[in-house]
């Protein structure tokens, strides 16, 4: 049997569609198995691991910039949002489904959905 050698580690861009919307993002893998994104309105720290020779799953929370007012779709105001996508290889980009939940400023769980994600390599 033989060994993937693949990893994420690098820049990727993609989107990400949950709830009829599609959001942009840059997500950063590093070596040691953590993560970094960042949106229009939000940046998130993580970590990420390889599962098969053709997928992985990450996590990661993403915060709500400041100078952003999000509200959730049920009308709550959003604080951040927790994330769990698993994915799979499909040439240079992935493709992954998960959650996303997302919590208040008091930390209490407003609202959940699911996300689709793809994303490729910058280089």
């Amino acid at each position: 049997m033989s060994v993937s050698t693949w990893t994420p580690v690098g820049r990727w861009t993609g989107t990400v569609s949950h709830d009829g919307e599609v959001d942009d993002y840059t997500v950063t893998f590093e070596p040691d198995g953590s993560l970094s994104v960042t949106t229009r309105k939000s940046t998130g720290y993580g970590s990420w691991t390889v599962t098969a020779d053709n997928a992985l799953e990450f996590s990661l929370r993403e915060d709500f910039n400041v100078d952003v007012t999000q509200i959730s779709p049920n009308g709550h105001h959003a604080a951040y949002i927790q994330i769990d996508i698993t994915a799979r290889r499909e040439g240079e980009g992935f493709t992954g489904e998960g959650k996303a939940v997302v919590h208040g400023p008091d930390d209490v769980v407003i609202y959940a959905t699911d996300a689709r994600t793809e994303a490729h390599r910058l280089s």
